[in-house]
């Protein structure tokens, strides 16, 4: 049995969906997922797929939840650095203490406990834990999502300035979607040759390159300006982003700035058996104009 936490959440449904393909007979039997609320995964329910209750703040859901679980895909929960590393820690426990065989856990491209990322330094603390639980894991580090792309660039497209705190740092983006194929074929898979697999884009791009293909996609001038680190939480504010998600961002955009998101490997290849999309595909994807 493979068990999908945060199954309800946009990272966790395309890796049920793609587990679904890989897994004969749509997983049915074999696939299990656990969310807060069973009824934001009815279709799956419908399909098949065993849908157990679990709340990460609550131990006792957990356990229940991975009874009889070989593997667990353990998807990271979103939040304040302090409550997902206890959130984590518990999952962790709980797997243990169920006799999960193995767990692979969707980290981050720069989880390091060195990191100015205060998201780099949380998944740092779940990686630790697992290597302390002593459970069979394997790492899948994420990149960066090019789904965020319109967002980043939504007031650059009506000024005509992406500003950012970047510096001159680059970033190896790919889509959502693409991880979550990566993610489920680690699952699926019935042998691994590594511990930790690094998931980046084929190449990596600073915000000035970024900005002209954007521009040519959309056939508008932008141009990229960089925000000094210590006006960075002022930028974010302005464009009505909470005080608290504002300073989280600042400490990813110095890791960026830092050149931490920057370097590529062929570790998605390696799952899926090809390459991960272009930043021109991703570009043209996300920056699509609507149909009239």
């Amino acid at each position: 049995m493979i068990l999908v936490t945060g199954a309800s959440g946009q990272l966790g449904r395309r890796i049920v969906q793609w587990l679904s393909v890989r897994l004969p007979e749509g997983g049915a039997g074999q696939l299990a997922v656990s969310v807060q609320d069973p009824e934001r995964v009815a279709d799956f329910a419908a399909r098949g797929v065993e849908v157990r209750h679990a709340n990460f703040d609550r131990r006792e859901t957990l356990s229940a939840a991975f009874a009889d679980v070989e593997r667990l895909v353990l998807v990271s929960t979103d939040g304040p650095e302090d409550l997902c590393i206890a959130r984590h820690r518990n999952a962790i426990e709980a797997a243990a203490a169920a006799g999960v065989q193995r767990v692979c856990y969707t980290s981050f491209l720069d989880a390091d406990a060195k990191s100015p990322s205060s998201f780099a330094r949380m998944h740092a603390a779940a990686e630790a834990d697992l290597a302390a639980s002593g459970l069979a894991c394997t790492v899948l580090r994420n990149g960066l999502y090019g789904d965020f792309l319109p967002m980043k660039f939504a007031a650059a497209l009506r000024t005509g300035v992406l500003r950012l705190p970047a510096g001159d740092g680059k970033v190896s983006y790919l889509s959502r979607n693409e991880l979550a194929e990566a993610i489920a074929s680690a699952a699926a898979a019935p042998r691994l040759e590594k511990q930790t697999y690094e998931l980046t884009g084929q190449t990596a791009h600073d915000y000035c390159d970024l900005a002209a293909r954007v521009a040519a996609a959309v056939g508008r001038t932008l141009r990229y300006e960089a925000v000094p680190p210590d006006a960075a939480v002022e930028v974010f504010e302005a464009g009505d982003i909470p005080a608290a998600t504002a300073r989280t961002l600042a400490t990813l955009y110095a890791s960026i700035a830092g050149n931490r998101l920057a370097r590529t490997t062929t570790d998605f290849a390696a799952l899926v058996g090809h390459p991960p999309k272009s930043v021109d595909c991703l570009v043209a994807e996300f920056f699509r104009p609507p149909r009239r």
